[in-house]
């Protein structure tokens, strides 16, 4: 295994790891919601909120976990499977293009949500509400690079091969 897909695989290892804490707050927010509504007939204001807000984290950097595989994402890839050689070759790298162009257009205006969005607070929690938008741009970011990195080290490049793999 070359650098480039090492480094694909412990970013998206990294993600992964990430999003069960994500999932994990989740959890006890909810749970603490559910037992203060019907137990202490006291319900919290901040934790739907909060629930809502890592939704949306988890959703994004979920995405970038799934894109190091070709089949982690849904699609469908009947005309694509009838594909051999070259022109398999020229439509996955089409296909690769386009999501890179999707993920700077999300990067994009992610990035002006959350500058706009960071002018008011959310209700509950009372925090910028940039900060849920900010998952935008960065789940954009992350599956390019990881996008980047596990396709370009599927190419097989000499130079980014570990030394015990050369010999």
């Amino acid at each position: 295994m070359n650098l480039l897909t090492r480094l694909a695989t412990r970013l998206a290892d990294a993600i992964d790891y990430l999003c069960m804490a994500i999932l994990l707050v989740m959890l006890a927010s909810i749970s603490y919601q559910v037992f203060a509504r019907y137990i202490l007939n006291s319900p919290t204001f901040w934790s739907e909120e909060l629930a809502r807000f890592l939704i949306v984290w988890l959703t994004m950097l979920g995405s970038a976990s799934l894109i190091k595989e070709h089949d982690g994402h849904i699609s469908v890839e009947y005309l694509f499977d009838k594909l051999s050689g070259k022109l398999k070759l020229a439509v996955g790298f089409v296909r690769d293009l386009l999501t890179i162009g999707m993920c700077g257009l999300l990067g994009y205006y992610g990035i002006k949500l959350a500058e706009f969005g960071g002018r008011t607070s959310s209700s509950g929690l009372g925090v910028p509400m940039s900060y849920p938008y900010y998952a935008i741009p960065v789940g954009a970011f992350l599956i390019a690079l990881v996008l980047l990195l596990s396709r370009l080290g599927s190419l097989n490049f000499q130079c980014c091969k570990h030394p015990k793999e050369t010999a």
